[in-house]
């Protein structure tokens, strides 16, 4: 929850410059105008040249270009009410990022594409698709508050977002359309919350309504110039949603409490989808006139409801003053819908939308502290089971892709989290973390494109959850030199770790092995902690690794080049930092 403006006037700067030219500056303001009216302002830009570089057309590859603002004005008419209305709004024109070829181009007989090989640096691309990008996100929102007794406080949260997005993916990475996506969305959405909050002595509780109205809307040409071949795609997807929830808490004893809540959600859902063939390079939708219309895949309107109750329910027992036992179950729903890249012809399903998924979650744990409280520990272990689990597959048929947003089944996932801190002298201590995930499909119901006529199949003994490590972990040690008038000193190296994954649920050359990064901070504070001065290094032993990719390869689409390429995590950095309050 965002603090209220209260007390003297302030004003934050902060400023960062590093590595690739790295320039950060952020300026933040707040006061009383008067003793019911506060304003605050924030203004940030964020610049930083690329990591690498487009060899085509010259333009910085991963870099940055983000500037934010966000204005609040509080109003405290009484000690019973209070307002506040806030505004913001984020704009990033960085270039698009168009990945790194992972694997040799080949055009449609088999044959490697002159200037298609595998780039050494992985942040250099080679795609032509165009360096415009823009993307902008701004919003508004009123929170009311009544504080109606000592025991209970009404709200109201009313809220606006809306968002643009112009830009490309370069799916081959090379000069040639082999496989461009231009682009365009747009969303927006109202909603309106209304809660009721009551504080006792043994109870606490909290009710309310939620409404949301929104739209999601997009278009975007699929160019394949092997094939002299662009499949235009629009549509959107209208949503209504309302949920009442509730959820108390009493105190049973002075060491066990219980919890109890629950929440009905009910959402109405539209979708228009619209999927056609042009002969040419890009459609009518992106400025080309003279693309010749051929076959309709996709032209309709589909609508559903999808509504649920989802409850909630946890315990908690003081063992003693400094250990806590809890355990708890709650289920959660995502709701249904639409793909708006549904292909009617190739998958006829994808009319109807896809159902609701839910997963039964279950966890307990430990909490406290051990050894006069010079070390903390939390600890978890969980299970849950996902049931009309949804997977999004675009899966490769010709000169075309065949999307689909399905209810491929149930999987189920397990697995505990330790993480602690240990005080090992007044001006040293360790901090650490470690997760284990076990997650398995128990059934994976999806169409088998490779027979004829494609005929749905259980894939679960071959498919594995995508971007989950078994094992992640991290670990760090904070030092603070105390130097009186002088200020104060801290040094905080630290490392974290992920083992391998998988990018997709089917197994590729994506896949990620396992991999550490290190980091270490640097700062000095003054004594009045007005001012601090920071030395900051991230990814320290520059290690490369991989966090997301498209996978095209030509065994499933001849017509896509070979297109298989990777986004990797930033190089080593080094920022220093200025920080000063007034």
């Amino acid at each position: 929850m965002t603090a209220k403006i209260d007390g003297d006037p302030e004003l934050k700067l902060k400023g960062q410059l590093g590595s690739y030219n790295q320039r950060d500056v952020v300026a933040a303001a707040k006061g009383m105008i008067t003793d019911q009216l506060g304003v605050g302002l924030t203004w940030a830009k964020f610049d930083r040249d690329g990591y690498g570089t487009n060899l085509t057309t010259g333009a910085e590859h991963y870099d940055k270009d983000v500037s934010a603002a966000r204005a609040t004005v509080e109003f405290t008419p009484s000690d019973a009410l209070f307002f506040r209305l806030a505004g913001d709004i984020v704009t990033d024109r960085s270039n698009p990022r168009h990945g790194h070829r992972e694997t040799p181009a080949l055009n449609v007989l088999g044959q490697p594409i002159p200037g298609g090989e595998v780039l050494s640096d992985v942040y250099d691309t080679k795609a032509g698709s165009g360096d415009h990008n823009l993307v902008e996100a701004r919003g508004v929102s009123l929170l009311g508050e009544w504080n109606v007794s000592d025991a209970i406080t009404l709200k109201s949260i009313t809220a606006y977002r809306a968002g643009e997005t112009e830009g490309t993916i370069d799916f081959d990475t090379l000069p040639a359309a082999i496989l461009d996506i231009p682009a365009r969305y747009n969303d927006h959405q109202f909603t309106q919350e209304l809660q009721l909050l009551y504080t006792g002595d043994r109870v606490q509780a909290v009710a309310g309504l939620f409404y949301l109205n929104a739209t999601a809307a997009g278009a975007f040409d699929t160019i394949v110039s092997q094939a002299n071949l662009t499949i235009a795609t629009a549509g959107h997807v209208d949503t209504e949603s309302w949920s009442a929830f509730a959820d108390v808490s009493v105190d049973v004893t002075d060491r066990l409490s219980l919890s109890v809540g629950g929440r009905y959600t009910r959402d109405e859902k539209t979708g228009d989808v619209y999927r056609q063939n042009f002969t040419g390079l890009r459609s009518p939708l992106f400025g080309n006139a003279t693309a010749v219309p051929g076959l309709v895949r996709s032209d309709f309107v589909s609508e559903d409801t999808y509504e649920k109750f989802t409850p909630r329910v946890s315990a908690s027992y003081d063992v003693s003053d400094d250990l806590t036992g809890y355990v708890s179950y709650s289920q959660g729903f995502k709701s249904g819908g639409f793909d708006m890249r549904a292909d009617a012809i190739l998958t006829p399903s994808s009319r109807d939308g896809y159902q609701p998924e839910t997963v039964d979650s279950y966890e307990g744990g430990l909490k406290g502290y051990f050894f006069d409280r010079r070390l903390s520990l939390n600890t978890a272990v969980f299970y849950a089971q996902y049931k009309d689990q949804q997977v999004t597959l675009q899966t490769p048929v010709g000169a075309s892709i065949a999307s689909q947003v399905l209810n491929v089944g149930e999987s189920h996932m397990t697995g505990f989290e330790v993480e602690g801190l240990a005080t090992l002298t007044d001006a040293l201590s360790f901090n650490f973390a470690v997760g284990y995930i076990k997650a398995e499909f128990d059934e994976y119901r999806a169409l088998d494109l490779t027979t004829t006529p494609p005929a749905i199949r259980d894939f679960s003994d071959s498919r594995v959850f995508q971007n989950t490590p078994e094992w992640t972990g991290n670990f760090g040690f904070t030092y603070v030199r105390d130097m009186g008038d002088h200020g104060k000193i801290s040094f905080i190296p630290m490392a974290s770790y992920r083992s391998s994954f998988s990018m997709f649920e089917i197994p590729s050359i994506l896949d990620q092995d396992d991999y550490w990064l290190v980091d270490a901070s640097l700062t000095w504070t003054t004594a009045d902690e007005k001012y601090r001065i920071g030395l900051h290094g991230r990814n320290l032993t520059d290690e490369t690794y991989r966090v997301g990719g498209y996978n095209f390869p030509q065994s499933a689409g001849v017509l896509f080049g070979n297109s298989v390429n990777a986004f990797y995590g930033p190089p080593r950095t080094v920022t220093l930092s200025l920080e000063a309050k007034f």
